[in-house]
């Protein structure tokens, strides 16, 4: 008990009022008056203390008033704080034991009411309606106001008592503790060294207030990554850092590619809105957070997420801002989440706080940086490296200037063997960026085996980041399964050549940092890479084939319209320059290019480059592939599949575009109804349509034209059910489109028809074609708890030893 006193000793709550804090929270309200003598008073406390119990415990003030200034408590105030009063009422609406502590103390000759709530482990709902009667002013005729309804599940969200929702359930799940997604990036160090001051200004940038955007800068190879990561670690620890975040989002902007000469000039790396868009939401999604909401855009299910809660963004590997965008979200980053942004340049000419990353410290942090990875590479745990090579580290400093990669790949070196004065003379060469990072590589990877070497000459074939198997470098290396799993893959894992991490399947894959690709483009060769280079090819091809079904490339060539033999060959070509296009653009398009120098007029031809442009990853992908599309139009104004391409590119091209979506999507429409006067049952026309007069009746006020919201949303039902693919032997790409068309009726019927029970049923028979559908699953559970949220609370906490009353 007297640890429980302490929570509103008058050492505590001045404590609390010195911090002058000018605003509540989700564990502290300030109230100006304390009354529980009418019955709207009784059903206040007793909303507010369910909502804090259910939530994290905290503070009720009493004789605050709105300017957060401590006045005291008046006449106004009800006399009676006797707790056992207190609990009675509380009884009367709460079905639970409310634990809560009191204390009247006294400052500065005003007192003060003090309640603290502790939290509670079990959820603790209305036991019967909180309703009161109120009476009008003029004609004194009374009305009942409904505050709450039995059963209903109150919660802390942010300053307020708010029902509970969805991400209520999910914090209490994982008992309020923050929900992130750093647990799930690879760990690129064995111990973290030094960097203290960093640390700690990173964290003070933080905590200000003024503060929404943080940079990280610094050279490529610095350790920004391994900062960031390493200080989120801490966060979530909430122990050297105080951690002040519901949520801490993790994600890596693409790039575009890189070349033969090294790193292109900054201008022309992407960063694109709409992937950052969707990894956020891929977050929300996957973690259950999404709220039921009437527009279910992606970008601002992603700006409320932001809006709404308490979130750290970090962004790894944003190079520079040509996204107008994407300069946008960041100019307007919301004003209760922040971000960290990793990148080597400084962004944009607009105020973020900034922390330009250098090397280790010189006389502490690098040689001790330098015995903990040789420490690593050689498995002994004792100072030897100080010991033989102690009297070289000043040198070592001056040509790396503490660069983490770098003292890396020294110490690998030197446990190989390599005489320290051969390190410090291929160092003295190094002193343009180029210089360093071949330095960084060289000597490690002259020294590797023709496996390890040739295991980094795959990784550096692909034009994008790309997670290969060990079963896939089997194949495309030729070695044996013990050279690769039990003797490559370690030693090029340990040296930071190789990074590895689970695929969508589960399985693990293999692929390697950015650096060590450029320097592999560049430098590194093979006595047999044409061979190498062919299986891969080959390996290419024939995963193209695995990932779709054989018999798409088969209806692409039929609908191709072509004429005569050379067509038919060239369509052949095409297809297959289309497999390739995700490992290899330029190929692709140089292919698809040489093509249409011969087969100008060939209008699938066009059609298949613009495909590969919409697949593709720079900024301008839609403006090229729309440039095509409408060139084959042009060639061939009947030609059914560029129309479809029309369609579905323009629907796709809404994100990020807010003030014109309703333009974009009317023309995605125009597109699909051209299509559907030329083939009337084609399932893939009918998705398009039902799609785009989805977004158009959610874009219509419910309130102010709810007859043509329902209107649209039925139409787009009737494109629904004709989307179907039915018949015996589905596709897999049939099956998964069902799949989709279930998930976009069931959205549409819960926000534009509102029939929930319906929707529940589409949501049933998608699964039918895909069971393990987390779309699917997600709404399913979302409709499911709103038509009958204490059956849902009770299934969904049973497996957890929950008691919901």
């Amino acid at each position: 008990m007297i640890d429980k006193l302490k929570f509103v000793s008058k050492t505590t709550i001045e404590e609390i009022k010195n911090l002058n804090i000018k605003s509540e929270s989700a564990d502290l309200d300030y109230k100006e008056i304390f009354t529980i003598s009418d019955a709207k008073s009784k059903i206040e406390i007793s909303k507010d203390f369910a909502a804090f119990s259910n939530s994290k415990g905290g503070y009720i003030i009493y004789g605050v008033n709105n300017n957060f200034e401590w006045i005291g408590l008046d006449d106004r105030s009800d006399n009676d704080t006797d707790e056992a009063n207190i609990s009675n009422i509380l009884d009367n609406f709460i079905d639970g034991s409310i634990e809560f502590i009191t204390n009247t103390i006294e400052i500065d000759n005003n007192y003060f009411f003090i309640v603290y709530i502790f939290p509670n482990k079990t959820i603790s709902p209305f036991k019967k309606d909180g309703q009161y009667s109120k009476s009008n002013w003029k004609d004194n005729k009374s009305k009942n106001i409904t505050i709450f309804q039995k059963g209903d599940v109150y919660c802390r969200r942010g300053t307020r008592s708010i029902k509970a929702d969805n991400l209520f359930y999910k914090l209490k799940s994982n008992h309020f503790q923050v929900i992130e997604n750093i647990s799930n990036q690879p760990i690129m160090y064995n111990e973290f060294i030094g960097r203290r001051e960093y640390l700690n200004e990173l964290n003070e940038k933080l905590e200000n207030t003024n503060n929404r955007i943080i940079q990280i800068d610094g050279i490529g190879g610095i350790g920004k990554t391994t900062f960031v990561h390493y200080f989120a670690t801490k966060l979530i620890e909430n122990k050297d850092y105080k951690n002040n975040f519901d949520f801490i989002i993790w994600t890596s902007s693409k790039r575009n590619k890189y070349t033969p000469e090294g790193i292109k000039d900054l201008t022309e790396f992407i960063s694109n809105y709409t992937d950052l868009l969707e990894d956020i939401y891929d977050f929300i999604t996957t973690n259950g957070l999404e709220e039921e909401n009437d527009n279910y855009e992606v970008e601002e299910v992603v700006l409320e997420f932001l809006k709404s809660n308490k979130v750290l963004l970090i962004v790894d590997n944003l190079e520079t801002l040509n996204d107008n965008d994407l300069i946008k979200f960041i100019e307007h980053f919301p004003i209760k989440s922040k971000a960290i942004l990793t990148t080597r340049e400084t962004l944009g000419d607009f105020f973020m706080s900034r922390i330009n990353l250098n090397g280790f410290e010189e006389k502490k942090e690098f040689p001790e940086f330098l015995s903990s990875q040789y420490k690593l590479f050689t498995g002994k745990n004792d100072n030897s490296f100080i010991e033989l090579y102690g009297n070289h580290t000043n040198e070592l400093y001056s040509y790396t200037k503490g660069m983490p990669l770098a003292g890396q790949l020294i110490t690998h070196q030197l446990s190989t063997g390599t005489p320290i004065e051969n390190v410090i003379e291929n160092l003295k060469s190094g002193k343009a960026y180029e210089d360093i990072l071949k330095f960084c590589f060289q000597g490690t990877i002259d020294k590797l085996s023709i496996a390890e070497r040739t295991l980094l000459f795959i990784f550096s074939l692909s034009e994008r980041e790309e997670l290969l198997s060990l079963g896939d470098l089997l194949y495309i290396s030729g070695f044996s399964s013990d050279e690769i799993g039990l003797h490559s893959i370690p030693k090029l894992t340990k040296t930071s050549l190789c990074l590895a991490q689970k695929t969508d399947s589960g399985e693990i894959g293999y692929t390697i940092p950015h650096l060590a690709k450029i320097y592999s483009k560049q430098y590194l060769s093979l006595e047999n890479e044409i061979e190498i280079i062919q299986k891969y090819d080959n390996f290419i091809q024939e995963k193209s084939k695995f990932s779709i079904d054989n018999s798409e490339s088969v209806k692409l060539f039929t609908r191709s319209k072509a004429k005569n033999h050379k067509e038919k060959v060239a369509a052949g070509e095409a297809i297959k320059a289309l497999s390739n296009a995700y490992y290899n653009y330029d190929s692709a398009i140089s292919s698809i290019e040489k093509l249409l120098k011969e087969n100008s007029k060939f209008a699938f031809l066009y059609l298949i480059k613009g495909k590969i442009e919409d697949n593709g990853i720079f900024k301008d992908s839609y403006s090229k592939a729309k440039k095509e599309f409408l060139i084959a139009i042009e060639i061939d104004n009947e030609f059914l599949e560029v129309l479809i391409e029309l369609g579905y590119l323009e629907y796709k091209s809404r994100i990020g575009k807010k003030d014109d979506v309703k333009e974009i999507i009317q023309s995605s429409i125009n597109y699909f109804e051209r299509a559907l006067k030329l083939n009337s049952k084609d399932q893939r026309i009918h998705l398009g349509l039902a799609q785009g007069y989805t977004v158009q009746a959610t874009k219509t006020s419910f309130y102010h034209s709810k007859n043509k919201r329902y209107e649209i949303g039925t139409k787009a039902n009737e494109h629904y059910e004709q989307a179907i693919y039915t018949g015996e032997n589905l596709s897999k790409m049939e099956i998964h489109s069902n799949a989709i068309t279930c998930f976009g009726k069931a959205i549409n019927i819960r926000n534009n028809i509102r029939d929930d029970e319906r929707a529940l049923k589409t949501c049933e028979e998608g699964l039918l074609f895909e069971p393990d559908n987390v779309k699917l699953i997600e709404i399913k559970e979302q409709l499911e708890f709103k038509m009958s949220p204490n059956s849902f609370t009770k299934n969904s906490f049973a497996e957890k030893g929950w008691i919901v009353k």
